[in-house]
């Protein structure tokens, strides 16, 4: 596909807006910019090693004769413009043109800070990061110089995803790993906006365990216990949160406490969570060329065909609600667990929870409603709050005790078994109607 056809608006940025060139000194009494540098070098490797060939080179050398490739047409460049740089200077204007050449331009750096959480792209012009869940982004200088570099960028980006930028799929939403740290990509063109828009969310390397959750306050150690005996009970579970807030990350948490990994099967959009050893997952894909793709939805089908024994999903939205039918609809399934994009207003959960089920299926919307509640009986509704994760309640659907002999279909009540008080979340003085295996004064208020 060429480049006039990726749904990035190609008009390069008024002069006033472009970057203020950095200068260095050459030995022939003028000065040259660094991002001059930075491209005879990209050309000259092109040059010596083939145009368009640097992902040939990438795959036939290592990390090491890369750099030394590199090195020797950087020295060759050096010489030729008679540059006076110290060898900080060298090495810098070395990094940058791997990382145009092999990585992923100025993003690498943020890539590699431990604390950047979310890069949000406008355009060519308009960047900024996120240090710390739940705090407020960061504007950040121009990341790229045109709009044909942040497209050569993002290409890359998506190549190593497995996707590719295209007019008849404007929005695009998948992941790949970087240094070790899950990445979501969430990149969004014309039609839906003027200029082109990214969402970067990077996880840490390292999955806080729920000891780690309870030693830094997030968790008390009532809601990591009632946390972990879901968990074992067997019961399915929704995690509702905002985006954002934390669902991607409790959810990693919970699934390493699952109970026969290989049994495990996770669909996912951007393949973020973090499963245990065995677990198996299936991510959505992309249109590439003329490859074959598969949607959310598709991936579920899949799913429910290898019968696994703990269905998880990161995420459900309202936006696509045919493609839970087979989990409500069909007999037989196997345990689940989702992740659910909402608001973290208890009442609004649940109507949004009652919405999709009956959107599901409008043959039989209440049916799917019935059968929602009773195959995800427990809620765990999150936010952020200063930077952290934060449980707001633990509840669950729950039926009247006869409610299997009711000829038709009876609703279940929202109890809120756990709840935020002032500064923590404490159980309700409520019951769940689901044994738990938790001691009988672990309700008490």
């Amino acid at each position: 596909m060429s480049d006039k056809n990726d749904g990035i608006n190609d008009n390069e940025l008024p002069e006033d807006e472009r970057h203020l060139p950095e200068l260095v000194p050459s030995h022939r009494g003028r000065m040259v910019s660094i991002r001059g540098l930075v491209e005879r070098i990209i050309e000259e490797f092109e040059i010596e090693h083939g145009e368009n060939e640097s992902e040939a080179v990438q795959e036939s050398t290592s990390e090491i004769e890369r750099r030394k490739l590199l090195r020797s047409v950087a020295d060759y460049i050096f010489s030729v413009e008679s540059v006076h740089l110290e060898l900080k200077e060298q090495a810098q204007i070395i990094a940058r043109s791997y990382s145009e050449i092999f990585g992923y331009g100025a993003l690498d750096t943020l890539f590699s800070d431990k604390n950047v959480t979310t890069i949000t792209l406008e355009g060519a012009r308009k960047a900024a990061v996120r240090y710390q869940p739940g705090t407020a982004l960061i504007p950040l200088e121009p990341l790229f110089e045109d709009t044909p570099h942040m497209r050569k960028i993002l290409k890359r980006l998506l190549k190593d995803a497995g996707a590719q930028l295209r007019d008849d799929v404007p929005i695009i939403e998948t992941g790949l790993t970087i240094e070790g740290r899950r990445v979501c990509l969430t990149i969004a063109a014309s039609p839906f906006v003027s200029e082109i828009a990214v969402d970067i969310r990077v996880h840490p390397k390292e999955l806080p365990t729920l000891d780690m959750l309870v030693e830094s306050g997030v968790l008390t150690q009532q809601v990591r216990q009632i946390l972990e005996s879901i968990v074992k009970s067997g019961y399915g579970f929704i995690i509702v949160g905002d985006t954002e807030s934390g669902k991607t990350t409790l959810l990693s948490v919970l699934a390493q406490l699952l109970p026969s990994p290989e049994g495990i099967l996770a669909i996912e959009r951007a393949s973020e969570l973090a499963l245990p050893d065995g677990a198996e997952r299936l991510m959505a894909t992309w249109p590439v060329d003329d490859d074959e793709w598969f949607s959310f939805g598709e991936r579920i089908k899949q799913a429910i065909e290898k019968k696994p024994q703990t269905l998880i999903l990161d995420e459900v939205r309202t936006d696509e609600p045919e493609s839970i039918a087979p989990l409500l609809h069909e007999p037989d399934m196997p345990r689940q667990i989702w992740s659910f994009r909402g608001a973290s207003s208890a009442s609004r959960i649940r109507s949004a929870l009652g919405m999709i089920a009956r959107m599901s299926d409008h043959t039989q919307p209440e049916s799917m409603v019935f059968n929602l509640y009773e195959r995800l009986p427990f809620i765990i509704r999150i936010k952020r709050r200063k930077g952290y994760l934060q449980v707001l309640e633990i509840a669950e659907w729950q039926f009247p005790d006869n409610y299997k002999e009711i000829n038709d279909l009876v609703y279940a009540d929202y109890i809120s078994l756990m709840e935020m008080g002032w500064e923590i979340c404490e159980p309700t003085g409520k019951r769940p109607k689901h044994d738990l295996g938790l001691p009988e004064d672990f309700w008490d208020m």
